[in-house]
């Protein structure tokens, strides 16, 4: 008997809840106890809600947003993305030692949208530093696509950082489109900061990864090329 009041305790039960798709839609706290109460389980709103605030701890299963004025509840990544699978989906990729270091514990947890956002960010970051922190004619340090243009740009001035000799119409047009790659993560990294969206695909996580652990490669070849010039 007791085994069995165990396995009804109210993080269990929900965690039931989210293996048969409950969450997959989002529910307010009133859903979730009529969701338990059908298969004859009845709490306190009180003691669901400390529960449901646990389960949308880091490394929890569920995310909190708010609809219509209310706090609603809804998977973070779906039941086949197990931890040790993704774990093992990570370790296939050499990725690039900062993007490791910046994405992998919030991959682990179930935070796919954390895990893009520090990669982008880490990318960003990194420009930054390779370059010496460029700043505008005010003294305020660039970023976004004023950073991406003074470190990258070709036209009409010498880049930053270049990725080729920059001798023929080709040079430059390669230079322009990997200067629009590091640009793009810009708005992604913008967007992904300031809106409220639920990220549960591992498989796509990991391919944001990849582009982002590409463009740190990139840019440690070329501005490392650039510091051995200048020596």
């Amino acid at each position: 008997m007791s085994t069995e009041k165990k396995s009804n305790s109210i993080p269990e039960l929900l965690k039931i809840l989210w293996r048969d798709g409950f969450f997959t839609q989002a529910k307010d706290v009133s859903e979730i106890s009529s969701g338990l109460a059908a298969q004859g389980h009845h709490f306190p709103i009180a003691s669901l809600s400390v529960a449901l605030m646990r389960a949308v701890r880091p490394g929890g299963f569920l995310m909190r947003i708010k609809e219509g004025g209310k706090w609603m509840y809804i998977q973070k990544h779906p039941i086949l993305s197990v931890s040790g699978q993704r774990t093992e989906l990570f370790a296939r990729y050499d990725f690039h030692p900062r993007i490791k270091e910046v994405a992998f514990q919030q991959f682990e947890n179930n935070d796919f949208k954390g895990a893009i956002q520090n990669a982008l960010v880490e990318v960003i970051d990194q420009v930054k530093v390779k370059t010496g922190h460029p700043k505008n004619p005010n003294g305020k340090e660039l970023d976004g696509d004023d950073l991406m243009n003074d470190v990258f740009g070709c036209d009409n001035k010498r880049p930053k950082v270049k990725f080729n000799p920059l001798k023929t119409s080709l040079d430059k047009a390669e230079q322009r489109g990997l200067m629009y790659l590091y640009k793009g993560i810009v708005g992604v990294r913008d967007r992904k900061a300031h809106l409220n969206f639920i990220q549960h695909d591992p498989l796509k996580t990991i391919e944001y990864l990849s582009f982002a652990s590409l463009l740190m490669r990139l840019l440690d070849e070329n501005a490392l090329t650039r510091k051995k010039k200048k020596s």
